[in-house]
């Protein structure tokens, strides 16, 4: 890869990045000196100035990594990234221009390493993308995985009022809006799992309250409680859920406090074997042998 790049105090100013590669880990420093700041439009091909060779941008760019160094974000630095699926970045960036995001509607995991946090950027980036995704804090000793679900505004006309009222479809707005002082509060995102019930996907809700009861990163035994009930009451759709991505370790973890009934482990063996899911089909006999046994044949003189 080639930098184009802007020196000022001592620091670098990444303004453009040119090569082939679809996934992209920019470098904490060049020239001995740290990479700081990314320019507007680093990665996007709407870029007022013309290159003169092949530049990593809009299409091409599917993965993105920054380093620690990283503290600002130029505005629409990834506009009409439109295959970008994955960025890892520092939760000490603490300016993140407006537009940096937008375009980018296969954004579909972010990753904050959340150490020695000087800013708090994982709320601004949340902000940015308004559909599903999932997030990751990576601390030193633990990662803790978070689901957003979507959301969409609407600008709805107040007639008497004579003005314009912004209205919020999804839970995905107030799902965003867990931080305080820029600290996110576990304790308000369980809160809204409610919401996102009678909002969201039955799919998206048993992905989230298995990701919740699997990690437990501040998990209080009342949230604990409340996941474990919405999955114990759609059994069946989390084992079907299961089978469908075949998630075999987190079958195997809802056996653990699901009393699954024999014709339920019955039907769900069928399920496994009719969509070739051998080793969740295996592991299902195994479960239905070893807690209802072989019934013996009883015979009527």
């Amino acid at each position: 890869m080639e930098f184009e790049y802007e020196v000022k105090d001592g620091e670098i100013l990444l303004k453009r990045i040119y090569g082939s590669e679809e996934r992209v880990a920019v470098p904490a420093q060049i020239e001995g000196l740290p990479v700081t700041a990314l320019a507007p439009y680093i990665f996007s091909q709407a870029r007022r100035e013309p290159d003169q060779k092949a530049a990593i941008c809009g299409n091409q760019v599917k993965e993105i990594l920054l380093p620690d160094s990283i503290r600002e974000i130029g505005g629409y630095a990834f506009y009409g990234c439109y295959y970008l699926e994955a960025l890892t970045i520092t939760h000490r960036t603490r300016d993140i221009a407006g537009g940096a995001f937008t375009g980018c509607h296969h954004l579909k995991k972010l990753t904050f390493r959340m150490d020695q946090a000087e800013g708090y950027c994982m709320k601004d980036v949340l902000s940015e993308v308004h559909h599903e995704l999932k997030a990751s804090m990576v601390y030193k000793d633990r990662i803790c995985t978070l689901l957003f679900p979507e959301y969409y505004e609407e600008a709805v006309e107040n007639t008497p009022a004579r003005m314009l009222e912004t209205q919020f479809h999804g839970s995905g707005y107030s799902y965003r809006q867990c931080f305080q002082d820029g600290v996110f509060q576990f304790g308000e995102y369980d809160r809204l799992f409610q919401e996102a019930q009678n909002l969201e996907s039955e799919d998206f809700c048993i992905e989230l309250a298995v990701t919740r009861l699997m990690e437990k990163e501040q998990l209080s035994r009342d949230a604990e409680g409340v996941y474990q009930s919405y999955l114990m009451e759609h059994r069946m759709s989390a084992a079907g859920w299961c089978i469908e991505f075949e998630q075999n370790e987190i079958l195997e973890f809802l056996t653990g406090f699901i009393d699954w009934r024999e014709e339920e482990l019955s039907d769900l063996i069928e399920e496994a074997n009719q969509k070739g899911r051998l080793e969740i089909q295996s592991f299902l006999m195994d479960y239905k042998h070893q807690h209802f046994g072989k019934k013996k044949k009883t015979f009527d003189l």
